[in-house]
């Protein structure tokens, strides 16, 4: 069906053509289904926002069964979320939710390989942030999205997902915590890397043109949350420590994910879910699987653009080497003509000079 009749926002139709091409490609190479889209973004940006209208537009005007849901869906409940900061408690980093170790990563693997079973309905996880006073909780089971499968299309969104473990940490790289609070999030973001990012087979980035944006996008969330829910959540200085928290992981993280994509990789131990999922058919792996969109603090796109992957090996047209002799030898033979009354010249001459 014709995409025409949606007024979608430039980041949407990139994101539904991005989507659409290589839903097409997959099930050509009789990959399984569902085909699995890791969304990322930072607080704010309007990933959530995105992820509902192209669910909207997939399922409506596509006819796919999609599923959406999200990194925040998978934090620790409340309680555990209290035990994490008690074990951590002199890092400002773990003082709440946010940080890689919060969430649940058995529970997001086992929901992952539901949702690839087919086998009837799938329950997925909800997460109610305007709980204990904007501290949030898990809600109950009973409250979850219950989805029927077969699924088509997954999209799974999160502010830090696609981060991935960097080798070296400086200290003036970070603000707001030391290198020894840094290296407990680099080394808990490895298991993200092993559990769950071999799920995603391609990847849409929404990547700020200047990393302050985020304080605005996160203040307009809250506001908006607060407003047209009628609850509580966090005050505006409460919304600016918040973000705090999240700056030492976007300025570690944030300049590989916008440089490499979510498919390079710098060395064999960063080619963890490179290869895609492990599902007994190598995983999909076809080039341009990083879609990148740049937004303004208006979240106005300013630049949208696929990434080829470092190491990709990009098919180049083998040189017909038929037509490249031929070309030399008429090139060889046009030379002599225009040249052949100079040396026929230059013989007769050296002839009559032999002679005398």
């Amino acid at each position: 069906m014709s995409q025409q009749g949606y007024a979608m926002l430039p980041q949407t139709r990139a994101s539904v053509d991005h989507i659409l091409k290589h839903y097409e490609t997959y099930k050509q190479e009789g990959r399984r289904l569902p085909m699995v889209v890791g969304l990322s973004g930072c607080q704010g940006s309007g990933k959530t926002t995105l992820c509902d209208t192209l669910a909207h537009v997939l399922k409506e005007n596509h006819g796919l069964n999609v599923v959406q849901f999200s990194l925040d869906d998978l934090y620790l409940t409340h309680k555990d979320q209290l035990l994490l900061s008690q074990k951590y408690k002199t890092n400002p980093l773990y003082q709440q939710r946010g940080q890689a170790g919060s969430h649940d990563l058995e529970l997001a693997k086992q929901t992952f390989e539901s949702l690839g079973r087919n086998e009837g309905t799938v329950a997925i996880p909800v997460y109610d942030k305007s709980l204990h006073d904007g501290k949030g909780d898990r809600l109950e089971r009973s409250q979850w999205k219950y989805v029927k499968t077969p699924v088509d299309i997954v999209l799974f969104e999160g502010w830090m997902v696609g981060f991935k473990p960097v080798q070296k940490i400086q200290q003036d790289a970070l603000v707001g915590c030391t290198v020894q609070d840094a290296l407990v999030m680099n080394q808990l973001l490895k298991k993200y890397q092993k559990d769950i990012y071999p799920f995603f087979d391609i990847f849409i980035h929404l990547s700020p043109f200047d990393i302050a944006q985020v304080y605005q996008w996160r203040l307009q969330q809250e506001h908006h949350m607060k407003a047209s829910r009628g609850v509580n959540g966090l005050s505006d200085e409460q919304v600016k420590k918040f973000v705090d928290s999240y700056m030492p992981a976007y300025q570690l993280y944030l300049p590989r994910l916008d440089k490499m994509g979510f498919f390079g990789y710098e060395s064999s131990g960063d080619r963890l879910g490179f290869e895609g999922r492990e599902r007994g058919d190598g995983g999909y792996s076809a080039p341009r699987r990083h879609l990148k969109i740049v937004l303004d603090q208006d979240r106005r796109v300013v630049e949208s653009d696929t990434l080829l992957e470092p190491g990709s090996i990009v098919a180049v047209k083998p040189v017909n080497y038929t037509v490249f002799y031929r070309f030399a030898v008429v090139g060889i033979l046009g030379l002599i003509g225009y040249k052949r009354h100079s040396i026929m010249k230059s013989i007769y001459s050296s002839w009559h000079s032999l002679k005398k």
